[in-house]
């Protein structure tokens, strides 16, 4: 039995298997529109939201009670946007603000890295790979990706003292790929 199918402006006739094949393609074709509309939408704030945002920026543990109150909003207007500044991303975690001078590891510094572009025998080494290098050692806190410096990575990590700060340096400077690195110790965190 023939089914016919509209394709390029014409109609044609296909038998049962090339049916089965045409319906898994269009289905393929709407599943790649709709992965291509997600990853392109753009999530939409207005006003509300980034104030919410600055309530959340200055305390995380406000309520959202607290919040409604001070822009203005419905309580469960607020919850309802934080939970969709959450699901869409905008919002990734909730951080604490600690004061580091009254703990195990009272010692900050910034790294400041320069990724090298070849290795010795001419193998690249991709930046995600020195990344997740850097991202396993506990001491980081912090890891950008930044343009425009004199450096490609800048990192932001804790010790609990100058010589762990000096050991971890070293250990930093045998990591592939690396070809300079900085530091510059923290004297005071103001926020």
């Amino acid at each position: 039995m023939k089914t016919r199918v509209r394709a390029c402006g014409f109609v044609i006739r296909i038998g049962a298997r090339l049916q089965v094949i045409y319906n898994l393609y269009l289905q393929l074709c709407a599943f790649t529109k709709v992965l291509y509309e997600t990853q392109n939408q753009q999530a939409v704030m207005d006003e509300k939201d980034e104030s919410i945002l600055q309530a959340l920026e200055m305390n995380a543990k406000l309520s959202s009670r607290v919040i409604a109150e001070m822009v203005g909003l419905p309580i469960s207007t607020v919850h309802r946007r934080i939970m969709k500044l959450e699901q869409d991303g905008i919002i990734k975690s909730y951080r604490a603000i600690i004061d580091y001078e009254k703990t195990k590891r009272p010692i900050g510094a910034y790294l400041f890295i320069n990724i090298a572009e070849t290795v010795p025998l001419n193998v690249h080494i991709p930046k995600e790979k020195i990344v997740d290098k850097i991202l396993k050692y506990k001491e980081v806190q912090e890891l950008a990706d930044v343009q425009g410096a004199n450096f490609d990575l800048v990192i932001k990590a804790r010790f609990a003292t100058l010589k762990a700060l000096s050991a971890f340096i070293e250990e930093f400077r045998k990591i592939e790929g690396i070809e300079e690195l900085f530091s510059a110790i923290i004297t005071e965190e103001v926020l």
